[in-house]
């Protein structure tokens, strides 16, 4: 399935419309062509939401209640930012999939570009990608419940001006919401956690932040870097070089966890910020698809516009055997924008530089 994102500049509610394009998505219960409206968070200030598990929940202030189990068939979202003079173009993709085996889909994603050209400018645009952690629902409510947090409270008027800051305080709100949602009242959800990897898109400066072992890569020049470091038992061990990469790959203690969001009141995220130029492209995937798939693999597959790389990382999962969730966004950046220039140091900067011997 393929569902475009129309961008409007309006703060009336967007739709989004969706394709079937495959003999395996008309197999679904879902007609060839629909139109659904879609709630956006209510902390966004006239953007478009677009997340790549159906929106079949209704949803509340975090998007968590009356929540349906996703459709588990691939869903690819399109969203190409107009173009705007002095702002960056990008294009991004998002995919997911339940793979071969696993009953139910526990993976989220999230794809946020502020339809308003200035917090567009402020904010960026808000990618991400979480594994739940849990079983069944609770998973699926725990990874949901994180992006959908994340969103809300990054894009609140309420939040700090500075990015990391901004990024930093809504990941805080989003580990404590489901926190506590795995630690009240509801047995369901009881000792739910989540992975979550999140990149803002603002300018010529990639922001990450990250929990778990879900991942970011980014390929420039045809070389593929990974970004985060997975937060596993494994990982340590290879961190410590106490095992060596093959190891790792197929070490038994590869999925135990040492950090995720909700598992502990405080949270210790990674963040890391990444000068971004034109042509480069960014992967954020779960351990779905990089657990089954070589990053030797990886590149060639990436190549061409994100809807269609998305289907094939997919598709390549599935071939591998598709053992678990399969979830990823990809972000194809265009142009990255002017480059921002400098202003001359005001006559209190000279002074202060002066008192400080610069």
């Amino acid at each position: 399935m393929v569902v475009v994102t129309v961008f409007s500049r309006h703060r009336a509610q967007p739709r989004i419309w969706a394709r079937c394009t495959s003999a395996a998505h008309k197999r679904s219960s879902i007609p060839p062509v629909v139109q659904r409206p879609y709630t956006p968070y209510h902390h966004a200030v006239g953007g478009a939401v677009a997340v790549a598990a159906t929106p079949l929940h209704a949803l509340n202030e975090y998007g968590v209640d009356n929540l349906v189990p996703k459709t588990p068939v691939p869903l690819a979202v399109y969203a190409a930012h107009p173009d705007q003079a002095g702002g960056p173009r990008f294009a991004a993709a998002t995919a997911t999939h339940a793979g071969l085996v696993r009953p139910s889909n526990e993976d989220a994603l999230l794809s946020y570009v502020p339809a308003d050209p200035q917090l567009l400018l402020a904010r960026g645009a808000l990618f991400g990608v979480a594994d739940g952690v849990g079983g069944q629902a609770a998973g699926e409510v725990a990874s949901q419940t994180a992006v959908d947090v994340l969103a809300a409270e990054y894009y609140s008027p309420r939040a700090p001006h500075q990015i990391e800051h901004a990024l930093g305080q809504a990941l805080q709100a989003a580990n404590l919401r489901v926190f506590n949602l795995a630690h009240g009242a509801d047995l369901a959800l009881r000792f739910m956690q989540t992975t979550l990897s999140a990149l803002v898109l603002l300018g010529r400066q990639a922001y990450l932040a990250h929990v778990g072992d879900t991942r970011i890569y980014l390929l420039r020049d045809g070389v593929l870097t990974q970004l985060t470091g997975d937060h596993s038992e494994a990982a340590e061990l290879l961190r410590l070089r106490l095992i060596t990469p093959e190891q790792a790959h197929n070490h038994p203690r590869r999925s135990v966890l040492t950090r995720t969001m909700g598992g502990a009141l405080q949270l210790r995220p990674d963040f890391q910020r990444v000068a971004v130029r034109a042509g480069d492209r960014f992967l954020l995937c779960t351990d779905g698809l990089w657990g089954e798939v070589e990053p030797e693999a990886l590149v060639p597959a990436l190549a061409g516009p994100p809807p269609e790389a998305c289907d094939r990382l997919v598709a390549l999962a599935c071939e591998r055997g598709g053992s678990d969730n399969v979830s990823l966004s990809i972000v194809h950046v265009l142009d990255p924008g002017p480059v921002p220039t400098v202003s001359p140091p005001s006559r209190m900067s000279r002074l202060l530089a002066g008192l400080r011997g610069g």
